[in-house]
């Protein structure tokens, strides 16, 4: 056995403790990895081959199939079938171009890890429900690129307009014009990445960064062997519309069986309150967000049973979707609704089980999610053993990306310069053979789980006098 001596020593390590002893999952998943090289800890984020998948991942199979195909992917049936043997999905990014460092730095290691596994795609999928803006001081949010010393508007629209906008409701045609409004002067036409998008015009905001993230990517030095492949939230709507039209489906109860639903809700409102809960601040939307010109709206049950009625939270009018099957499913393939983060992740990972990369928040509210479900069918079955089963399993969700790799000094500005003449290779040689209890750095990134967590709560690198 390992004495004190011998025990490495991490600057995080006693935050990633109190993490793990508050009874977060990304502080358990982050202690377990302390000493693992970061390349060893990359290889093991991708799943074992399966040889037959469950009905679930076929429905979502099927519909990034018809994502691929709406947008002339290449690969498609190649992307679909590894997607089916090997289910893993990255999704840290929030709406943002690959030129936001954080959001490279999750491209880029899940990129790693499927290279390191021999995996040939490496599919991404972008949350386009975000807000544009997420905050105003600092400036914060999808439409905002901080690259090259410099904050820019990538679309020439005012704050005013973002503030009540979701970035999938922008009213298009787009154009990215790159506007700077912060640091110091920067040469847009000169730039080897931004002067070749500048001027670009697309239909929408998601294809306008899907096709400008698919430019960016591609002027990389990386393993082009390895291709990434970017999906959106239209994949997860797809996908809901096709498990509505199966009342069988696990989706349809939870929507439409007044016995589920209600036990669902009053459970998720219950652990929402719950002080073991860290990272889910709110209990709305209940399943759904309408879009109403360039803004989404949280939905809301209000009552129960089968008189309930479905209301806009925002100005309490009702629902203007008629609540059966075939109307809401049509609704979410015009983009009129979309899903929740709980009704997204369970099509997207849970029930499929599909194992899903993501960032810092993630692991604790998809544990929270989980438990929501499980807690629901204990008092109301509505799964099968299967369903069950794989909703259980804790390493669906994984910890990728910001939280694995710290970047300061040159590594950083190398980094918020990003282009073609990038030496990337330089971040393999510099930090994939060390321990992630070295590549975390401070960890800084998890403060607002430190906070969240029970005040009672001992951190296990202080020593308590009685």
């Amino acid at each position: 056995m390992a004495t004190l001596l011998d025990q490495r020593v991490y600057r995080a390590g006693p935050l990633v403790r109190r993490l793990a002893a508050g009874g977060s999952d990304l502080g358990s998943q982050l202690k377990d990895a302390l000493d693992l090289p970061l390349r060893g800890y990359l290889r093991s984020l991708v799943p074992a081959p399966e040889s037959v998948p469950n009905p679930h991942r076929l429905r979502l199979a099927s519909a990034m199939e018809q994502y691929l195909h709406r947008h002339g992917d290449r690969d498609v049936d190649a992307v679909c079938d590894e997607f089916l043997r090997v289910p893993m999905i990255q999704q840290a990014d929030h709406a943002n171009l690959l030129l936001d460092h954080e959001t490279f730095l999750n491209n880029y290691l899940y990129h790693a890890a499927a290279r390191e596994a021999g995996v040939r795609f490496a599919v991404t999928s972008q949350c386009t429900t975000v807000s544009c803006l997420t905050r105003r001081a600092p400036v914060l949010g999808p439409t905002f690129l901080r690259t090259r010393g410099a904050l820019f508007g990538v679309f020439p629209l005012s704050k005013t307009t973002l503030k009540n906008a979701s970035f999938c409701s922008l009213p298009g045609p787009l154009t990215m014009t790159f506007d700077q409004i912060e640091g110091p002067r920067h040469d847009i036409d000169a730039d080897p990445v931004l002067g070749r998008l500048a001027g670009r015009s697309a239909p929408d905001a998601p294809t306008a960064y899907r096709q400008a993230n698919d430019e960016i990517w591609r002027g990389l030095a990386v393993d082009h062997q390895v291709r990434r492949v970017a999906i959106d939230e239209s994949v997860v709507s797809e996908c809901i519309a096709a498990h509505l039209g199966d009342p069988s489906s696990p989706v349809f109860q939870l929507l439409f069986d007044p016995r589920v639903r209600d036990t669902f809700l009053e459970t998720k409102r219950r652990l929402v309150l719950d002080p073991t809960n860290l990272a889910v601040n709110r209990a709305a939307p209940d399943f759904l967000w309408l879009r109403k010109g360039a803004r989404l709206h949280p939905v809301e049950l209000v009552g129960t049973g089968a008189r309930a009625t479905w209301v806009v939270e925002t100005n309490g009018a009702p629902l203007p979707v008629p609540m059966e099957p075939a109307a809401v499913a049509a609704a979410f393939r015009a983009g009129v609704l979309h899903a929740d983060r709980i009704l997204a992740y369970l099509v997207r990972c849970l029930l499929p089980g599909v194992v899903a990369v993501g960032g810092t928040s993630q692991q604790d509210y998809v544990r929270l999610y989980r438990r929501m479900l499980l807690e629901t069918h204990a008092a109301t079955p509505f799964l099968d053993q299967a369903d069950v089963a794989r909703i259980s399993r804790v390493d669906l969700s994984r910890v990728g990306g910001r939280p694995l790799l710290e970047l300061r000094g040159e590594a950083l500005d190398m980094v918020r310069m990003l282009g073609p003449g990038t030496r990337l290779r330089e971040l393999d040689e510099q930090f994939f053979d060390l321990p992630v209890g070295e590549t975390i750095g401070d960890l800084r990134c998890v403060r607002h789980i430190e906070r969240a967590m029970a005040p009672h709560v001992p951190d296990p690198g202080i020593v308590y006098c009685r």
